[in-house]
């Protein structure tokens, strides 16, 4: 305990740091060995459905087509797959670092709800320029490219890094381990519809494929807004956000 007050310490006054400490602990004895599905409350599967639903929106709104099957759109831009392809993955790469910083100081819901006004946007432009663009036009090709990085770079500071942020701070700590777990296998389930259903869309569809993705960038919009922040928050505080969020008690703070 000790090692856990200097370490408060650098963060808190003396008076706040002992009482966080206090309450680190009460929290650490009450959870025990750990919940089991049983014994979890119905107000922790209410903030599990926002975590499954996060994570699944975060494959949804398609940013894993452009991973998987840029090549394949590039082509039919007229342009080289392959550099513009490479150029993606650095953009996704570089636009990845301001979330390191801003997620603690614009908070983890305002780059939420920025990253899916900017995805929702360039989806929507996409399809549009794709739709009626005539064939060879190279001005038309070279907007779309455009658009294509500007949804990597709002999807690259939001709901790529951002997501995982919040999935790992919402639940309480006796059901943690089981929460987190879930949405992460939500995450892959939803990774598995987009690559078996990105060729599906881009054969029938085609640039109407990018008017599928906008929709789920205007679902992950709305759930943006309603989540609460929870940025600056200690750990312990963060359920009872949840639970007045969702309409349930609040729980006492030896059960976070």
């Amino acid at each position: 305990s000790d090692e856990a007050l200097s370490a408060l310490l650098q963060l808190r006054d003396e008076r706040s740091a002992r009482e966080e400490l206090k309450e680190i602990v009460a929290n650490w004895e009450a959870i025990g060995r750990g919940g089991t599905w049983s014994d979890m409350p119905r107000s922790t599967k209410r903030v599990l459905a926002v975590g499954v639903t996060m994570q699944l929106l975060q494959q949804l709104v398609g940013m894993n087509a452009f991973m998987y099957f840029g090549p394949r759109i590039f082509h039919s831009l007229h342009l080289n797959e392959n550099k513009f392809q490479a150029m993606n993955n650095a953009v996704n790469c570089l636009a990845t670092l301001p979330a390191l910083c801003l997620a603690d100081r614009c908070g983890r819901r305002c780059l939420l709800i920025w990253g899916a006004v900017g995805m929702t946007i360039s989806c929507c432009i996409m399809a549009l320029v794709g739709l009626t663009k005539d064939e060879g036009d190279l001005f038309s090709s070279y907007v779309t490219i455009s658009m294509i990085f500007a949804f990597v770079v709002n999807f690259a500071y939001g709901w790529g890094p951002i997501v995982w942020v919040v999935c790992a701070e919402i639940f309480p700590l006796r059901h943690r381990s089981r929460c987190v777990g879930l949405t992460t296998m939500s995450n892959w389930v939803g990774n598995f519809l987009i690559a078996q259903m990105s060729p599906v869309l881009l054969e029938s569809l085609g640039f109407g494929s990018f008017l599928v993705f906008a929709f789920f960038g205007l679902c992950a919009l709305l759930l943006a807004l309603w989540i609460p922040e929870t940025k600056n928050l200690p750990l312990e505080e963060i359920e009872s956000l949840f639970q007045t969020k969702l309409g349930g008690r609040n729980p006492p703070s030896t059960t976070s």
